[in-house]
């Protein structure tokens, strides 16, 4: 739905700064702490933390930086330093489209009669700020979001929720996604996968395990139809 690396690079500068300035560590380790999470050169690799993983999984990646550096720190408070400096700086970043004309995709598809939902691994409110920025937030039907109430992708807890409230049969229901996780958790839920992908890179990555790959969300009403 949105560029990845223009909202979460800038986000993940601001926090990491933060958790260095509590544990009392030089800005120096920055680089190293991005790159565990799977950013080079302000780019985020899909197979990265940052990219795939939930906010204790990132947090879980930055104490082992830190445990290298042997930081007297545990990694339950890593945990939740990174969690409350990500929190705190989710509105550091650029909510940009992932294509121009986003709104009347989706659009689109509702007046197909199709039901659209958000899964992802960003918590509530940075989630509610990315679809209202987009003006996107009430084209969807159920938005699941990381705040502890419902099981983490990959686990396939929301497809059978989503197929719940909808009355849809598995084979009715497609997941658009741009990480491996997103292709797990189609997997693991039993329906088909399309995969997004800009670079060359990505889309040989995700060729191997989606259905289909398209270049950016504008295309899926090609595919669909």
């Amino acid at each position: 739905l949105l560029d990845f690396d223009l909202l979460w690079v800038p986000i993940s500068y601001k926090a990491i700064e933060d958790v260095l300035l509590a544990v009392k560590q030089k800005p120096d380790l920055t680089e190293e702490m991005l790159s565990v999470l799977g950013v080079k050169n302000n780019i985020t690799s899909i197979n990265g933390v940052l990219c795939k993983g939930t906010y204790n999984q990132m947090g879980q990646a930055i104490y082992k930086v830190l445990e290298k550096y042997s930081c007297d720190i545990t990694e339950e408070e890593a945990v939740r330093l990174t969690i409350d400096a990500y929190h705190r700086n989710s509105e550091v970043g650029m909510v940009k489209p992932a294509c121009e004309n986003i709104f009347d995709v989706l659009s689109k598809l509702k007046q197909l009669g199709i039901k659209l939902a958000v899964v992802t691994t960003d918590d509530a409110v940075v989630t509610k700020r990315c679809l209202e920025t987009l003006g996107i937030d009430t084209l969807f039907d159920v938005v699941y979001t990381d705040d502890g109430k419902y099981p983490a992708k990959p686990d396939a807890y929301c497809i059978h929720d989503f197929c719940k409230k909808t009355g849809f049969s598995k084979s009715e229901v497609v997941m658009v996604g741009d990480t491996l996780t997103d292709v797990c958790f189609a997997q693991n839920g039993g329906i088909k996968i399309i995969g997004v992908a800009k670079s060359d890179e990505n889309r040989c990555i995700l060729e191997k395990e989606a259905d289909i790959v398209i270049p950016d969300i504008s295309h899926v009403l090609e595919v669909i139809e």
